[in-house]
């Protein structure tokens, strides 16, 4: 699981992620906007995105061509609780 904060303009929202398959669809939605004549490239644009975004370690930030910046707030693995 990954836990981010994205800055656009004034706005701040904060986004968790199970996995880098919803990171990837959320980058696809998200920046749809950008999407002209080319949108194989776009398409490969949002998936690059989502994997710096998932490989970015916590405390780090990244900026989008779009302006955003992204800041990952947290990550923690997802796994099986046993209860004893």
């Amino acid at each position: 699981m990954i836990r981010i904060n994205i800055l656009t303009y004034d706005k701040i929202k904060v986004k968790s992620f199970n996995t880098l398959d919803k990171l990837l669809d959320y980058c696809l939605s998200e920046f749809s906007f950008l999407v002209g004549t080319d949108y194989s490239g776009f398409v490969n644009s949002a998936e690059e995105l989502a994997i710096k975004i998932w490989n970015t370690n916590v405390g780090q930030t990244l900026k989008t061509d779009a302006g955003h910046i992204i800041a990952v707030a947290g990550k923690s693995r997802a796994g099986k609780h046993f209860v004893l």
